[in-house]
């Protein structure tokens, strides 16, 4: 899928911006990087999993990676549901997801009526599945450096194209054609849903387009010359997409603009197009003119929602405030009065350490079962870090093993919280992840940390 994707004749999408995950050890870090890279994304958000699918005890489907124990697959896997709020805070115009797995049409089940609360967000997305039940894998022989069935036939239709289309092959025109192949195959039926005028993006270009007028067309397309008035430079075999700067150029511009914003906005901006006979907007330019129209943020909350954001921590939003589980972290955590929860990472299961990271719109809380460190941002450099690491066996005989758990100590103001985690880091890695950006806001903008002991 990634050799099409970046394929100059078919895709066009320039390497650097495909991120192929193999066989990641837990589910943790791939959800991470599906939220960040969805929050960064301005033109098209691609996601394609090829895997095994599992179905959870509420009914929930659950793409699974190496580490995944199906008896705990919900624990232990990536919910569908945490793909769903990614696409929902994603602010690409395009947003296409390609489910290669068993039970993967439980992903369109997961926005259509019954969840319609949670899916009215979610616009502009194309979900695109193998199989409503189990899908067809090749035999063990003859898996090695093969694509699965689905996508070997998906990835036949895009090589071949289609004759009696246009140029390019959008995504409604691709499924007729690719439902047709894989029922002529005996294989499972795939399953569809788009929603506002997605599946009209164009996907790839149509290598079958051998129309009489098609030469003269590309020919015409190719030209750099343009319109009086364009504002930015042609550039030959290379630069952004023309036709997404010119349509959505205006929305990152109110992006980029609006202090209140979930997420920092970055370049790239808009596809970039690629090709001897393709032209695109000079980059350079471009962005230039968009960063002429950035608002930093004018508060400390405003900050921090934007640095969370960057960094991949769930947001609390008015929209979206996750009211029973913000009740009981704002409980726990003394967030009382007119102190605004942000964001928190929680633990139950995964670790050593039952727990929850929350920050506020003036503390950092590090809370576990029965101890808890409340931070004013204003005192950030007072917390120390205790690092260590023991290994722990478990099991006998052929069935012996041993787990690394690693500790952290947080102290501050004469109290402490130990955190231990094994295999899977998240109370630990928020922190190490958080707290430079949190003492780079604090030096850059050291006005807005007052000192702050509200319920400390």
């Amino acid at each position: 899928m990634k050799l099409m994707l970046t394929d100059p004749g078919l895709g066009g999408w320039p390497p650097e911006q495909v991120v192929d995950l193999q066989d990641p050890s837990d589910a943790i870090q791939p959800i991470l990087q599906i939220r960040r890279l969805a929050q960064e994304a301005m033109g098209t958000f691609l996601l394609y999993y090829a895997g095994h699918g599992l179905i959870s005890p509420s009914g929930e489907l659950i793409l699974t990676v190496a580490g995944t124990d199906p008896e705990h697959a919900d624990v232990t896997g990536i919910e569908y549901s945490r793909v769903k709020r990614a696409l929902v805070s994603c602010p690409a115009e395009v947003k296409i997801v390609i489910l290669d797995c068993c039970y993967s049409g439980r992903a369109i089940e997961a926005l259509s009526v019954d969840a319609v609360d949670h899916a009215t967000a979610a616009t502009g997305v194309y979900t695109l599945t193998a199989a409503d039940l189990t899908a067809h894998v090749p035999p063990l022989a003859e898996q090695d450096g093969v694509p699965t069935s689905f996508t070997g036939q998906l990835l036949e239709v895009l090589h071949k194209g289609l004759p009696a289309e246009s140029p390019w092959l959008t995504l409604e025109t691709i499924y007729p054609h690719l439902k047709a192949r894989l029922r002529q195959a005996g294989l499972p039926r795939p399953n569809q849903r788009s929603t506002d005028s997605v599946a009209r993006f164009r996907f790839v270009r149509n290598n079958a387009w051998t129309s009489a007028g098609s030469a003269v067309a590309d020919a015409s397309a190719a030209q750099p010359t343009a319109p009086a008035g364009r504002d930015f430079d042609l550039v030959e075999g290379g630069g952004y997409n023309i036709t997404q700067v010119d349509a959505h150029r205006h929305d990152v511009i109110a992006l980029v603009a609006d202090p209140h914003r979930r997420s920092r906005g970055r370049p790239p901006y808009f596809p970039v197009v690629s090709g001897e006979d393709r032209h695109g907007y000079n980059i350079a330019q471009v962005d230039a003119y968009i960063e002429r129209h950035r608002v930093e943020p004018a508060s400390l909350a405003d900050a921090l929602r934007m640095l969370l954001a960057d960094l991949g921590i769930p947001l609390v939003t008015e929209r979206r405030p996750r009211r029973g589980k913000t009740a009981k972290i704002k409980r726990t955590c003394a967030i009382h009065g007119d102190e605004q929860l942000l964001g928190f990472v929680k633990v139950g299961l995964l670790g050593f350490t039952p727990g929850v990271v929350a920050f506020s719109d003036t503390h950092v809380v590090v809370r576990t079962v029965d101890r808890r460190v409340r931070v004013p941002y204003s005192r950030l450099h007072d917390v120390t870090f205790s690092h260590s690491s023991r290994w722990e066996g478990w099991g006998a005989g052929l069935a012996a093993g041993a787990s690394q758990v690693t500790t952290l100590i947080v102290g501050f103001a004469g109290s402490e919280v130990k955190i231990e985690e094994c295999n899977q880091h998240p109370l630990q890695d928020t922190l190490n992840q958080t707290w430079p950006a949190l003492k780079d806001l604090l030096k850059n903008h050291p006005e807005w940390f007052r000192a702050d002991t509200r319920n400390e």
